[in-house]
């Protein structure tokens, strides 16, 4: 899994450095087209053994393999002539009777755009494509999981409303509709695919025979208007197995109501429709007067409840807002209660789309055919010790047990209660209903929110002051400190604080008036004097060999320097030294007593944990090994880790994918990890190679650097220290006050509806 995961942070890394690639979204759109390619090459193969005289739709010089395959082939300007001028215009321009393939390639390149612009990055990243075999069973299984955090790093909040639904969501979701072979299953609002690869992924053990898999892969569709959304699903039904994914560009709202016909009936509706979003003007006009809003997800309920068979079922996500509002809303669920049997509805807790949306979600189950007559509710639990979900901790399936356990087995219980139809009228149709074993509502009240509000904003303008205190002597007359604090309620500008203080550091722009303060200190210069004698002694030792002489500062590499600092290599301030890997082969020098790190296990702080893998006396004996101690400081050399750091507080070796530093008298091994965190990006880019691209144990010693004296490496260790606490307390603030305004947004319309429910 780690050559493939090295793969595509590879291709990241190399796109970051193309200047026609803005962003993560170009940025993915990019690899997916690529991918895509490469994937339907693959494809190809596997076709010309497996379908008749299959004939390709694809121009035989514009295939993968005759332009892309060679990795010494096309390259830099004419490589970006052939793909502007050749390529793009002939896929574009596909004729779609040709074959079934050929309407699918056209359907992903109609609105797909080449954004890289150097040929030479472009050619590299081939390269690392090239390396994916997408034919062999075991690399497609790791791909997919990549591809599924590829999925999650595009999403975030947009003007439609879209957010990436957890896969532990749309599992559960799946698991309980339990989709069987031959039965039609439609995502309308697919997205990326994630219903429809669930599906497939539990509809698979039901194929056993060639015709079986053709009913399979005919049964299942998605509908997806957004070009991007459309690639990547494309792509990953393909990646799933689907020679001939049913994934079609197009707007289902757009249609008349009244259009849709028996012959458009299907067994199962699986989907998360972009809640919160508005369609064009004029799209409600093709629904009956009663169910005519603009509001996305009201206009795909209606439609599902049309469109699905007599017994058909679905499970749909929706917000708090459709359950409890009204006008328009109320209709809409006088329809689907009349209609449908709605059998479930389970209220998710806050956070389970965090971060790009604290809106409380809902997951409906329905059938259609016969009114519903009563409502279970289950309400999903935090697991224990947990407030609420984020990026790093997301739900998981594993919490859903307790759903499962209970669906066919129901009873009331400290989680799920039921709702009689006549009860659910009485109330308006309001299907906002709290779970009553609940002493109370755990939504507090605006007063309560607001005051809660305004302690953290407190809390969040005394840690900004701070800031500005600090900022003061190195930002004079900056617009950053001019409006530090409009700037930094933003929980990601807060974020990036972080790497604003290590550049400041290291320029000497943190410590002005210490230095005023200290001026009777010994310059760094004094410190590089003494170090010669202390590298003579430890040569002689032999605790340390004899290097090449470093070369002398370029005056391009000079900088304005603060008083008695001085400008030297990394190579003259301590050892350096990289790792290697014993021989496989030879199983007495694996499974022992010593730590061996690897690049993925630097963590940016201190290593005071054991490696995952250790190695054994013997291995350093015969090897190439180098045994290092507490206050070393690594550094990653290869791929998506290039530039990572960690000071060692236990005895250990490395890989060769890291490079250790024994810091000599003159640098602290607190500030060399700072000056290196502050590097990376300097490092990163002077990464070579396709598939890993490294940086050499030469190219380090040689990066030029400011030493400033001992004493003032310890002042800015501290206050570096000091404000990297502050920005975790930020940001920390600043995501409780975004919770609280969402709360107190919520609070607020529960107040207008509700009354009597406040705390």
């Amino acid at each position: 899994m780690s050559n493939i995961t090295t793969n595509i942070k590879g291709i990241r890394d190399i796109m970051r450095k193309d200047t026609g690639v803005d962003g993560d979204a170009q940025r993915i759109s990019q690899m997916v087209w690529m991918l895509f390619m490469k994937i339907f090459a693959d494809k190809e193969e596997e076709w010309e053994i497996t379908i008749d005289n299959y004939e390709s739709p694809i121009p035989e010089h514009l295939k993968w393999q005759n332009w892309a395959a060679d990795d010494e082939g096309l390259t830099g300007d004419a490589l970006m002539d052939f793909i502007e001028t050749e390529l793009f215009p002939a896929l574009k321009e596909l004729d779609i009777t040709i074959s079934p393939q050929a309407k699918i390639i056209r359907s992903v390149f109609d609105d797909t755009y080449n954004f890289m612009k150097n040929g030479t990055l472009f050619r590299q990243v081939i390269n690392v494509i090239n390396e994916i075999d997408f034919n062999s069973t075991n690399e497609r299984h790791v791909f997919n999981d990549i591809y599924e955090t590829i999925l999650k790093d595009l999403q975030s909040a947009g003007s439609s409303g879209e957010y990436y639904t957890p896969r532990a969501v749309t599992q559960f979701m799946v698991d309980m509709i339990n989709p069987q072979l031959g039965e039609s299953v439609l995502d309308p609002a697919c997205g990326t695919g994630g219903f429809l690869t669930c599906t497939i992924d539990g509809v698979r053990n039901q194929v056993k025979t060639p015709k079986d898999r053709d009913i399979l892969q005919k049964s299942i569709r998605g509908i997806e208007k957004k070009p991007l959304p459309h690639l990547l699903c494309t792509t990953n039904l393909m990646l799933h197995g689907f020679d001939l994914p049913v994934v079609r560009r197009d707007n289902l709202l757009s249609k008349p109501y009244a259009d849709w016909g028996a012959k458009d009936k299907l067994d199962i509706i699986l989907s998360n429709p972009p809640f919160g979003g508005v369609e064009e003007d004029g799209t409600e006009t093709n629904f009956p007067k009663k169910f005519r809003t603009k509001e996305t997800a009201d206009l795909f309920l209606a439609l599902i409840i049309k469109l699905l068979k007599d017994k058909g079922r679905c499970a749909i996500v929706l917000p708090d807002g459709t359950l409890f509002g009204e006008g328009m809303k109320t209709r809409l669920k006088e329809e689907l209660l009349d209609k449908c049997n709605l059998h479930t509805i389970v209220r998710l807790p806050n956070g389970v789309f965090n971060p790009y949306t604290g809106i409380k979600t809902n997951l409906l189950f329905f059938e259609k055919g016969t009114p519903t007559k009563e409502v279970w509710y289950f309400e999903h639990p935090y697991p224990e010790g947990v407030k609420s979900y984020n990026k790093g901790k997301p739900i998981n399936i594993e919490e859903f047990n307790a759903e499962k356990a209970w669906w066919n087995n129901r009873e009331e219980n400290t989680q799920a209660w039921k709702v009689s139809i006549e009860e659910i009228k009485k109330r308006g149709y309001n299907l906002d209903i709290k779970n009553p074993h609940q002493e109370t509502d755990t939504l507090e009240s605006p007063e309560v929110l607001f005051k809660k509000n305004r302690i953290t904003e407190k809390k969040i303008s005394s840690i900004q002051d701070k800031f500005i205190n600090v900022l003061s002597e190195s930002l004079k007359n900056k617009q950053l400190l001019k409006h530090f604090k409009e700037l930094t309620i933003i929980s990601e500008n807060a974020r990036e604080l972080k790497g604003l203080f290590l550049k400041l550091a290291v320029k000497g722009e943190l410590t002005t008036n210490w230095r005023v303060e200290n001026s009777e200190i010994q310059s760094a210069s004094k410190y590089l004097e003494q170090l010669k004698g202390e590298k003579d002694n430890l040569i002689k030792e032999k605790k340390i060999r004899r290097e090449k002489p470093l070369s002398k500062i370029k005056k391009e590499e000079l900088i304005n320097l603060p008083k008695k600092w001085e400008m030297v290599r990394l190579g003259e301030i301590g050892d350096w030294g990289a790792g290697s890997t014993p021989l496989r082969s030879n199983s007495s020098f694996y499974d022992g007593e010593i730590n061996w790190f690897k690049s993925g296990e630097l963590n940016n702080g201190i290593i005071d944990f054991e490696s995952k893998e250790k190695i054994t006396d013997l291995a350093i004996q015969k090897s190439s090994v180098r045994l290092n101690k507490p206050g070393d400081v690594l550094i990653a050399m290869y791929g998506a880790t290039i530039g990572k750091t960690a000071i060692l507080n236990v005895k250990g070796t490395t890989n060769q994918a890291v490079c250790a530093c024994t810091p000599f008298s003159c640098i602290s091994s607190s500030y060399l990890h700072i000056l290196l965190k502050a590097l990376r990006d300097t490092f990163i880019n002077q990464g070579e190679g396709g598939a890993q691209p490294n940086i050499s144990r030469v190219k380090i010693r040689n990066q030029a650097f400011a030493l400033p004296p001992l004493e003032e490496q310890k002042a800015i260790v501290q206050k570096v220290n000091t404000l990297m606490d502050l920005c975790d307390r930020l940001e920390q603030e600043v995501q409780q006050s975004k919770e609280h305004s969402e709360q107190l947004m919520q609070s607020c319309l529960r107040e207008v509806f509700e009354p009597n429910n406040m705390v």
